[in-house]
């Protein structure tokens, strides 16, 4: 029998840190004895290590007392050292003639910014070896009993940062009942993820995994669906770090042969694609027997406005009679035109009331113009499809609009402008003013008209124009008839107003005025 000792021992030895160099360390998920041999026997030659918050911080208290400590972990929304920061302080250890340990959680290039590390070390000519190290992408879900590949089951991975909105390809994987999708570093952002998903048709009866604390003492996880992950991770207190692994192998009881399971039978030959155990009706939930509502907006890239137009259309979702889909004009993705032809076959012009309509875009754009009249207006031509009006003018929107008012403490005596995004579209422009008409109705005061954007008068000179004549102490402020957060509205922020309400927002009108506008182009 051969020894193994003499083959660890050699392992070890080969392993050489040498002084003014940098060796990058995937320290594993979390518990100290995940991390890799090699990984060890470096950290053990350091004369500095520079650690993340998360990987082995076990480690670090075993260090020798002259082994230099320093600390950059990120926590959420309170980074303690920005990332060029961090690539300075290793050349700058490294050039002193000290030997560097970068140790970092998971594995340095699995959404671990190692690579920019790596080019900070080698731009400014400081040796630096990788040392890979277990990612929690892989060894969260598995800590929680999910294999991430299944025969017959799941043949890909699909790793997604999930800071901010899921792509095409993260869709697409979702969608896919071969995938298992990993959302990393996502759980602050479920709500957010889940909306996302849903309104792209993703089903909402897809298992959901969420790993907290994977291989660290304080692990748990709870099991879910799309349709209820949110409420059950709420529930449950799950909080970072955690792991989301989204797919058919997350199903509870999937590893338990006694209880029962999601899991295919193993097939007799194959292990790729051609073994995979499809459900019959494929991705996504059945067809519903009413149109498709395709809810299109303008897109933003505020974070915030995201959210809000989202939780618009999941409030249009609670009430609407089929299934409710995301569609943007501008922006964001997907485009009007791609989803309208995902859910709608190509068919002649539409000659007569009856004819079978598949999908109805409902514009959450408040007047007309481009993005109306020819963004979705082609969307629709040549296909099973039609366009209902745009939300405004309406004069619960004006309800709105003055619940905003009372909010930001309108008092007697200011003079208030309605700033609108703004159009070329004439038609779009009297719409404008014709919902200012309805909200001075509503107010019992006068109420002027400002842009930000193409038409006159731009609001900064209607805020200007308002604040004539007004008695000491009143003053202009500013009702944004802007649906959500984003540019538009922080062009209309910028007016010079002394108050500017809140967007129109998620609000229950909005929704009803959505339906509304749905049902009237099927004659409901």
């Amino acid at each position: 029998m051969i020894s193994a000792r003499p083959v660890l021992d050699d392992a070890l030895s080969a392993s050489v840190l040498e002084p003014g160099s940098v060796a990058l360390v995937g320290g594993g998920p979390g518990a100290w004895d995940l991390i890799t041999v090699r990984g060890l026997d470096l950290l053990r030659q350091a004369d500095v290590v520079v650690a993340d918050r998360l990987g082995p911080r076990a480690l670090l208290d075993e260090l020798g007392a002259d082994v230099e400590v320093i600390d950059v972990g990120k926590r959420p929304g309170a980074h303690s050292m920005r990332q060029d920061d961090i690539g300075a302080l290793l050349v700058a250890i490294a050039r002193e003639g000290r030997r560097v340990v970068r140790l970092k959680g998971g594995d340095p290039f699995v959404l671990g910014r190692g690579g920019e590390e790596v080019l900070a070390c080698r731009a400014a000519g400081i040796d630096v070896q990788v040392v890979p190290g277990v990612t929690s992408a892989l060894a969260g879900p598995a800590a929680g009993d999910v294999p991430v590949t299944h025969r017959g089951t799941a043949v890909a991975v699909h790793v997604v940062n999930a800071h901010g909105d899921l792509g095409p390809a993260d869709l697409a994987a979702l969608a896919d009942p071969g995938t298992t999708t990993v959302l990393m570093m996502g759980v602050e952002w479920l709500p957010r993820l889940v909306a996302q998903a849903l309104l792209n048709g993703i089903d909402p009866a897809t298992p959901v995994a969420v790993v907290q604390e994977a291989t660290l003492p304080g692990q748990r996880q709870v099991r879910g669906t799309l349709a209820d992950i949110e409420q059950v991770a709420w529930e449950a207190g799950i909080g970072h770090p955690a792991v989301i692994a989204v797919g058919r192998t997350a199903a509870e009881g999937f590893l338990r042969p006694e209880e029962p399971s999601a899991a295919a039978e193993a097939p007799e030959h194959g292990s790729g694609r051609e073994a995979v155990d499809l459900p019959e009706h494929g991705p996504g939930p059945g067809p519903s027997p009413a149109p498709v509502l395709i809810g299109c907006s303008h897109g933003t890239r505020s974070r915030e406005g995201r959210d809000v137009l989202r939780a618009l259309l999941r409030r249009i979702a609670a009430q609407a009679p089929g299934a409710v889909r995301e569609a943007f004009v501008d922006v964001q993705s997907p485009d009007v035109a791609a989803v309208v032809a995902a859910h709608a076959r190509p068919a002649e012009p539409r000659t007569r009331e009856g004819e079978e309509v598949e999908a109805v875009v409902v514009p959450l754009l408040l007047s007309l113009g481009y993005h109306v009249k020819d963004d979705i207006g082609g969307a629709v031509a040549g296909r099973a499809a039609t366009a209902a009006a745009p939300l405004g003018p309406d004069p619960r929107l004006a309800e709105v609009m003055a619940q905003r008012l009372v909010e930001a403490g309108l008092r007697d005596g200011d003079a208030v402008v309605m700033a609108g995004s703004g159009t070329r579209d004439p038609d779009g422009v009297a719409q404008v003013e014709e919902m200012a008409r309805l909200l001075s109705e509503r107010l019992g005061r006068e109420v002027t008209t400002g842009f930000a954007y193409a038409a006159t008068p731009p609001v900064a000179d209607a805020v200007a124009a308002a604040r004539e004549g007004l008695a000491d102490g009143a003053r202009a402020v500013v009702a944004s008839y802007v649906l959500a957060p984003g540019h538009f509205h922080d062009l209309v922020a910028a007016s010079g107003a002394d108050v500017v309400t809140a967007p129109l927002g998620d609000h229950p009108l909005v929704a009803e005025i959505a339906l509304e506008r749905y049902e009237a182009v099927l004659g409901a």
